[in-house]
C-alpha cells in the first residue's frame, strides 16, 4: 500500500476503533465493546488504513494482529486518549467546583502554621471556591464534622474519632528548636535523653503535642519539670530565640514561625531515638459523599503541605 503525505485527518472515532481492536485482538469483541457491528468496525479500520496509506493489522482466521506500523502507532493513540480523558475530567471537575464553598476546621496550630499558604495556593488554582476556615480546639473538631458544621476537620490522628473517616494528608516529625548559638544547634541530630539536661520549653498540658512529648520522654523521666509551659508556639519560639531553653515542636510549626516572625535566630535539629512523627489527617463523615471542593482540597494539601 503506497504511503501518503502527512495530510491525514483521522477522526476520534477511527482512533477509538483502532485502539479497541488492538486491545481486544478481535474484531468481534472490539465491535461489541464499541456497540458497533463487525462490518461497521471493519470499515472504520479500512478507511483509517486507506487514509494513512499503510496496513495497521494483519487478519487471520482467529485473530487480528498489529503490524509493525500498528505497533509503532499504538503508544501514540493510547497517549491521545489518556490526555483527552484527563482533560475532560479536569474540565468536569472545574465546572463542579464553580462557585462552590469549602468549610474546613483545624486546630489553632495547624490553622496558623500550615493553612495560610495551603489555602492561598489552593485558591490561586481554584479562585471560584470560597474557603471558610474555622480554627477551633482540637477536642472540638470531631463534633464539628458530626454536626455537619464543616465539610472536614484537619488535625492530628485522633482515636476518639473512630466513627469518622480519616484521610492521611501529611506526616510531620517532632524536632528540637533552640538558639543558633546553643551547643545542640551544631549537632545533626539529638537523642531524646539528651534533652533531660536542658531547660525545656513545652506546650501546656491538654494539648496533643504535650501528650505526645510526655509519652515519649516518660521512658527516661516520669516526673518531667519543664522550665516553661506555654499555650502558643510563638511563645515557645520566642523564649528559645532568647536562649531561655530548647523546645520540642512539629517541624512545620518551627518553619512557619521562622518565616513570619523575628525568631530567625532559631536552629532546628532532628530528634531521634526514637523519631516521633505525627499523622495529619482530614476527618470527614464516614458514609457521606465528599463535596468536590473537599476532595480537591485534600489532594492539594497532600501535594503542597510538605513544601511549606
Amino acid at each position: 500500500m503506497p504511503l501518503k503525505p502527512p495530510t491525514s485527518h483521522l477522526s476520534l472515532r477511527q482512533l477509538r476503533a483502532f485502539l479497541a481492536v488492538a486491545q481486544e485482538s478481535s474484531m468481534t469483541r472490539a465491535a461489541t465493546r464499541l456497540h458497533l457491528t463487525p462490518s461497521a468496525l471493519s470499515m472504520l479500520i479500512r478507511s483509517m488504513e486507506d487514509d494513512l496509506g499503510m496496513r495497521l493489522f494483519e487478519r487471520t482466521t482467529r485473530r487480528v494482529v498489529l503490524t509493525d506500523a500498528g505497533q509503532q502507532f499504538l503508544p501514540t493513540v493510547e497517549q491521545v486518549f489518556t490526555q483527552l480523558d484527563s482533560g475532560i475530567a479536569s474540565l468536569q471537575q472545574s465546572q463542579r467546583l464553580k462557585a462552590s464553598q469549602l468549610r474546613v476546621a483545624a486546630s489553632p496550630l495547624l490553622a496558623s502554621a500550615l493553612f495560610p499558604k495551603v489555602i492561598a495556593s489552593f485558591r490561586a488554582q481554584h479562585p471560584q471556591v470560597s474557603v471558610v476556615l474555622m480554627d477551633a480546639p482540637i477536642d472540638s473538631l470531631p463534633d464539628l464534622v458530626r454536626r455537619g458544621e464543616v465539610d472536614m476537620a484537619v488535625c492530628t490522628a485522633n482515636s476518639d474519632a473512630a466513627d469518622l473517616s480519616a484521610h492521611l494528608l501529611y506526616v510531620d516529625k517532632l524536632m528540637v528548636a533552640c538558639h543558633v548559638d546553643h551547643p545542640l544547634a551544631q549537632m545533626r541530630e539529638v537523642a531524646w535523653p539528651r534533652l533531660l539536661e536542658e531547660p525545656l520549653i513545652l506546650m501546656r498540658h491538654g494539648s496533643g503535642l504535650r501528650s505526645l512529648v510526655d509519652k515519649t520522654i516518660s521512658t527516661w523521666s516520669k516526673h518531667l519539670k519543664p522550665a516553661y509551659e506555654v499555650s502558643h508556639v510563638a511563645t515557645a519560639l520566642g523564649l528559645a530565640a532568647e536562649g531561655e531553653g530548647v523546645s520540642i515542636l512539629p517541624s512545620y510549626a518551627i518553619s512557619r514561625g521562622q518565616a513570619t516572625s523575628q525568631v530567625l535566630s532559631i536552629a532546628t535539629v532532628a530528634l531521634v531515638g526514637p523519631v516521633v512523627a505525627r499523622e495529619i489527617v482530614a476527618l470527614t463523615p464516614a458514609k457521606a459523599k465528599l463535596p468536590v471542593a473537599a476532595q480537591a482540597f485534600m489532594e492539594h494539601f497532600k501535594k503542597h503541605a510538605g513544601k511549606y
